[in-house]
């Protein structure tokens, strides 16, 4: 498969990452890491916001069985050191010393992977873009009954159940979608989850995941939640305390009105967040 823009990048064990750089060489580095069953098209209004690009170096990659990138069909593919080493590839392919990482939903636990297997100083800060999946353990403690009773159908081999599952999965990620979700956009939602084999889905989900030297090594690192108040991923009045119990000096920026999806939901709110933090934390402010 050829990307139209981009570029692969092949990662430690031969597996093919698509990524993609925008904005300012030399401004900070951020590295934009998508959800589950989703693609880099995610993060599309940050890369076409002028004030991020401007100031930042953006760059998005498509986790290891997701859209453009490869999908090898064996769970050894899907462990905790293979998410950490696809990361560093990416950051070696784009000369990126010391990024941000932002990562959205289940892209957030590749920021444990990370940390997990090269240590506290590979990533310079951690931002949380709405219902992180901070580690696989402790998202379990605040996980929604309604993404909960969805996994089924989510992960359901059932060929003629798939489009259904696809449309609720798009539907579940924002508050109001049919106001919010144009018909190009939804297309492009609609096919990151079906371009991923339902098999794919449940290794990516239910890989095994260390936290120990995450929690011991990393809390210190600065981090920033963007959550929406009304996320029907994770839900938010169980999140909060977790969250501030395992990371206490984390910022939390909470947004009104809004789902899963803070990035496309309320993109002017969370890259101003997100710009501000960077900053601060990077000196530049």
């Amino acid at each position: 498969m050829s990307a139209q823009v981009g570029q692969f990048i092949t990662s430690k064990d031969g597996t093919k990452i698509w990524a993609e750089a925008a904005g300012n060489k030399s401004g900070i580095p951020v590295v934009f890491i998508h959800g589950l069953a989703c693609t880099g098209h995610a993060w599309d209004k940050q890369f076409t916001d002028k004030k991020l690009t401007d100031s930042l170096y953006l760059i998005r990659y498509e986790l290891r069985g997701h859209s453009r990138s490869d999908k090898p069909m064996s769970q050894d593919f899907y462990t905790q050191e293979k998410y950490a080493e696809d990361f560093v590839a990416v950051c070696n392919a784009f000369n990126l010393k010391k990024p941000f990482a932002c990562g959205w939903s289940l892209g957030a636990a590749t920021i444990c992977d990370v940390a997990q297997v090269f240590g506290p100083d590979i990533i310079a800060g951690a931002i949380f873009s709405g219902g992180p999946v901070m580690t696989h353990e402790h998202h379990a403690q605040w996980i929604h009954s309604e993404l909960k009773n969805n996994f089924p159908l989510f992960l359901d081999h059932d060929g003629d159940k798939l489009p259904h599952a696809a449309d609720v999965f798009v539907d579940s990620c924002v508050k109001y979608p049919q106001r919010d979700l144009p018909y190009e956009t939804r297309l492009k939602w609609l096919g990151g989850f079906l371009m991923q084999p339902p098999s794919v889905r449940g290794f990516t989900f239910k890989r095994a995941q260390k936290w120990d030297r995450w929690e011991k090594e990393f809390t210190r690192t600065p981090h920033l939640l963007i959550q929406g108040t009304d996320d029907k991923h994770s839900e938010t009045v169980r999140l909060l305390p977790v969250a501030r119990k395992a990371l206490p000096d984390m910022e939390i920026k909470i947004i009104d009105d809004i789902g899963h999806a803070p990035a496309f939901e309320a993109a002017e709110q969370h890259n101003a967040y997100l710009l501000d933090f960077v900053q601060r934390v990077a000196g530049k402010k």
